[in-house]
């Protein structure tokens, strides 16, 4: 029964709505750079520079600023309104609802706020974008076959970090993931018979808060027991 239990939580979990990194675009942050010479990167008797940076990530900024996301030329399909007539309406408001979520995730990093489009930050990190696809699936096929893959959900985006004082591109990355294998009850990460991209919005905006801060969860941490 234990054994049972186990198997069934497995599937339950691999195949629960998600959102993922595919691929990672180089960055500054990830490339060594030289600096002027002082003390501490000048070898006197060498005479040459020791590298700076070694491949550390951006971390701790003092603001974080949303610009939302171009969805212009974004291929979206599926249930994202009643009516086709109210698709444009919808995509219109679909950078709009993620920029809340985004929001939402990235104030555990640090204070964050939203761009009106005639702003420009001075500081800390900027934050922008763009969808790529955009599909709700279908109600319906979740509803009959969800637990076959019928009917998923899709959400596909490039996202990318700039720091406002170096203007450099700190983090640029492609998310890509849906609802995956759920039925009609759906789950707390999964709309099942519902609307299915408002939770795919929601769980871009966690996964991306989970990339770009180093210790989400803060795993390790301890507050009694030391190493001897």
């Amino acid at each position: 029964m234990k054994l049972f239990s186990l198997l069934a939580s497995a599937v339950l979990l691999s195949s629960c709505a998600d959102m993922n990194v595919t691929k990672t675009y180089s960055s500054a942050t990830t490339s060594s750079t030289r600096t002027e010479s002082d003390g501490k990167d000048f070898d006197a008797k060498e005479g040459v520079h020791f590298e700076t940076n070694c491949g550390v990530g951006a971390y701790n900024p003092v603001a974080i600023y949303i610009r939302p996301f171009c969805i212009a030329g974004t291929t979206i399909r599926g249930d994202e309104a009643p009516t086709e007539a109210g698709v444009p309406l919808r995509a219109s408001l679909i950078p709009v609802a993620f920029a809340g979520d985004l929001k939402d995730q990235l104030s555990k990093i640090a204070p964050t706020m939203i761009l009106h489009a005639d702003e420009t930050p001075k500081v800390g990190w900027l934050v922008e974008g763009q969808f790529d696809s955009i599909d709700g699936g279908s109600p319906l096929a979740r509803f009959f076959f969800g637990a076959f893959g019928a009917g998923q959900s899709t959400l596909a985006l490039h996202l990318r970090v700039t720091d406002a004082q170096k203007h450099r591109v700190v983090y640029e990355f492609d998310l890509a993931g849906g609802s995956h294998d759920q039925g009609h009850w759906g789950t707390v990460r999964a709309s099942g018979l519902g609307s299915a991209t408002p939770f795919d919005l929601r769980n871009a905006a966690e996964r991306v808060y989970l990339v770009l801060s180093p210790d989400a969860f803060r795993y390790g941490a301890r507050t009694t027991v030391t190493l001897r």
